[in-house]
């Protein structure tokens, strides 16, 4: 009987650090006002389409798309999340084919310790993070 109550307990402390270690692992978001340094570039004819910043109260990537009216971005829900399909007029090819909408950022934080940047929803946003967005046919 003692054997059980070892186990059990031995299970129930697994599933707990499992639960804190991915909730330790989640970027946090931050509230309040920031300023957002974006650059979008159009690689398939060489021009750069947008360079200037965002204020935002948004928390997330995705969230400072929709309210940036400006960037005119498009989203299309996926079985990954929402999917960056448009810039500024300009629309994303076919999934398979291309060209397609990718981004990146040298100093956000979710970014930096993934080695890429997560979907737009999933990646919080801090005061003076820099995002660039790229039209491309290669990736």
């Amino acid at each position: 009987m003692k054997k059980k109550w070892i186990a059990a307990a031995a299970i129930l402390a697994a599933i707990l650090l499992c639960i804190l270690g991915f909730n330790a692992l989640k970027p946090k978001t931050v509230e309040g006002a920031k300023t957002i340094r974006v650059t979008v570039v159009n690689e398939i004819d060489g021009t750069e389409l947008f360079s200037g910043t965002i204020k935002t109260q948004a928390e997330t990537l995705g969230q400072m798309l929709d309210d940036a009216s400006e960037l005119k971005a498009e989203m299309e829900s996926s079985t990954y999340g929402r999917l960056l399909t448009g810039l500024l007029d300009v629309k994303q090819g076919e999934m398979a084919t291309g060209p397609w909408w990718l981004y990146e950022s040298e100093n956000n934080e979710a970014c930096k310790a993934a080695g890429f940047c997560p979907a737009a929803d999933e990646t919080p946003i801090q005061d003076q993070d820099q995002f660039t967005f790229k039209y491309t046919d290669s990736y």
